[in-house]
């Protein structure tokens, strides 16, 4: 089995990671994965949020146990971090360029030299919140790393034991910004990464396959002109940062195998002008889905013999609404369709599912037992709440309880809000509805107010923004999806697998017939 490391990069780099991590719990991933973010800004609201993600995602992962219906889908990739999954590049606060390159004890010319190199903005500043548009700074902060220290110790774990190409690393950043502008050039250059002494196998030969996602701009902010800060930048700066970047990708000789280039020009807006920090939070976006997708692609190519063919991918789609069927999920033509149609099913599979859970499932959960009259729940859940040898039969009780807890977080706070809001209201994207779903603001980290189930019966049939006249309501939801379920002969389940299997095992025969999944 070959390692996948992902390794993020500044604010896109981190909502490229939420985005696979979604994927990965949709059981739209590979087998095993690494993950490591690298951001200067560790209070940035986007990293803050995909930290906590990863957390949830594993504590789910760890203790859910499937059945053979629901095994190699749900939370079916293994996630591996490091101790510090965040590479901060400073360890002391308030650190400037200055005081990195310890201008002040230069030899008198050096240091003319670097005031010439560098102004006196870009000095001074306080590189606690990134390196704001500028990734001439962030590039001599980044280029050499102590790779015996976490998070980077993962990357060469048992490499040794590895053969050519086989432990595959990619590499996803803006070359639009600042942290992912400096660091996905930097971190890709030859020596750091691909031919690193725990990497080399002879002259030329490399146990590590470096991929990589050169994030063109995709989005916009609203400008804040009474901002006081001196330095930053502003969704006006991409497209000359852009073209200084392509042009020094053109031109040096990094050490990518592959690079996937991904852009889009609808200019959506995302959120607030911020220079950095708590307040620098912004929305999911479709790219950041296609971003992770390149990564699916790269990781689950074939073996790749002898030395790698330099290769660049790019595709493009028909009109300016972004579809399923426009989504680039392969390499390959013959497996784009079929990649395509499994990922809108497992995607509207684990929506349908986190819905249900998180609205009837919560309800259900929050009656008393012997309360309780539904059929699909009496057939799975008998025991005497009096009986303290029952106890592990109560989805309410101990470990059960906080198991489903752990699960409704993530589906209502994480899953749910990154799935809708990649849905802005412009009729430019044409993948999961977020008005069918939610109510009122949605954010990431808060669990939304979700639609009614009983008063909008007919939403859960129309989830997807395709046309389905054929859509079915949640009453049918019950009947083809929960009382279709019998899974009252696994007894080696805890009561939160079991109510868990039975939720997402009804959600799958439920889209399967509502959808006309195959």
């Amino acid at each position: 089995m070959s390692p996948n490391v992902l390794i993020g990069i500044g604010g896109t780099g981190a909502r490229v990671v939420e985005a696979m991590i979604n994927l990965c719990a949709a059981g739209y991933g590979p087998d095993n994965l690494a993950v490591f973010i690298i951001d200067p800004d560790e209070g940035n609201g986007n990293l803050t949020r995909t930290k906590t993600l990863i957390s949830l995602y594993q504590r789910c992962q760890q203790r859910f146990n499937p059945t053979a219906a629901t095994e190699n889908k749900l939370f079916r990739t293994t996630l591996k971090t490091p101790g510090n999954l965040v590479w901060s590049i400073f360890k002391q606060k308030g650190t400037r360029l200055k005081d990195y390159i310890k201008l002040e004890s230069m030899d008198h010319p050096l240091a003319d030299f670097a005031t010439v190199l560098f102004s006196d903005d870009e000095l001074l500043t306080n590189l606690e919140k990134g390196f704001r548009g500028h990734p001439s700074i962030g590039s001599v902060v980044m280029a050499n790393p102590d790779q015996n220290e976490d998070p980077w110790t993962i990357l060469w774990d048992d490499i040794t034991n590895k053969k050519q190409n086989e432990v595959r690393v990619f590499l996803a950043g803006s070359v639009f910004g600042g942290t992912g502008a400096a660091g996905v050039p930097t971190i890709g250059s030859r020596n750091l990464i691909k031919f690193n002494e725990n990497a080399t196998i002879g002259k030329e030969k490399s146990r590590v396959l470096l991929g990589g996602a050169l994030v063109l701009p995709y989005f916009s902010i609203e400008r804040d002109d009474d901002t006081e800060e001196s330095m930053f930048v502003t969704h006006y700066d991409f497209p000359i940062a852009t073209k200084a970047a392509l042009h020094y990708y053109n031109e040096k000789q990094l050490g990518f195998d592959q690079l996937y280039l991904i852009g889009d020009s609808l200019n959506q807006k995302v959120g607030k002008f911020s220079v950095g920090s708590q307040s620098q939070e912004n929305s999911p976006h479709y790219i950041e889905l296609v971003t992770a997708l390149a990564a699916f692609d790269f990781f689950e190519q074939p073996p790749v013999e002898g030395e790698p063919e330099k290769l660049y991918f790019i595709s493009s789609r028909e009109n300016e609404t972004i579809t399923w069927d426009s989504l680039p999920v392969s390499r390959k033509d013959e497996q784009i369709r079929p990649r395509q149609v499994e990922l809108k099913s497992q995607l509207l599979t684990m929506t349908t599912f986190a819905y249900t859970m998180c609205t009837y499932g919560q309800e259900i959960l929050d009656r008393d037992h012997k309360g309780i009259r539904d059929p699909w729940y009496r057939e799975h859940f008998e025991f005497d709440e009096k009986n303290e040898k029952d106890n592990n039969k109560n989805p309410r009780w101990g470990e059960n309880k906080t198991d489903l807890k752990n699960f409704t977080d993530y589906l209502s706070k994480y899953f749910l809000p990154w799935v809708t809001l990649m849905d802005d209201y412009s009729q430019k994207v044409s993948l999961i509805s977020r008005e069918r779903i939610c109510e009122g603001d949605v954010r990431v980290g808060a669990a939304p107010t979700l639609a009614d189930r009983e008063k909008k019966k007919e939403n859960i049939g129309h989830f997807t923004k395709e046309r389905n006249p054929e859509g079915k309501n949640f009453d049918q939801f019950l009947t083809l999806g929960l009382l279709a379920v019998n899974i009252s002969r696994e007894k080696t389940l805890s009561a939160a697998d079991r109510f868990v299997n039975i939720f997402y095992e009804a959600a799958m025969k439920f889209c399967k017939q509502n959808y006309n999944l195959q």
